[in-house]
């Protein structure tokens, strides 16, 4: 029974589906929990993006709650590197800025 299982989820993912997304989404994917958390987060069309920052940004107040200013440092220190590479891309012109610019490109 757990084959058959497998092989019906497996064939509802088509093979050109999975050489469209990039190795990192797939790893991502597998994981239990996050790849359907991820999943949803990506789709446009639903609500999931606002429930998930509103997840992060309550984890967030938990761990200072729970371990107190180093639970809000650490996460602070942990987001360095993404508004590094965020501000570099801003920076090499690889993120529009405004409306205007994504409609020109």
């Amino acid at each position: 029974m757990a084959d058959t299982t497998a092989q019906s989820l497996s064939s509802s993912i088509t093979d050109k589906q999975i050489s469209d997304e990039p190795k990192i989404f797939r790893l991502i994917y597998a994981v239990p929990l996050i790849g359907s958390l991820f999943k949803e987060l990506l789709d446009p069309n639903s609500d999931a993006t606002l429930y998930f920052l509103l997840n992060v940004v309550l984890l967030w107040i938990f761990s200072g709650a729970f371990w107190g200013l180093q639970g809000v440092f650490a996460v602070a220190l942990g987001l360095v590197p993404v508004m590094f590479i965020v501000i570099l891309r801003i920076t090499l012109g690889k993120v529009p800025v405004s409306e205007a610019d994504s409609e020109q490109s």
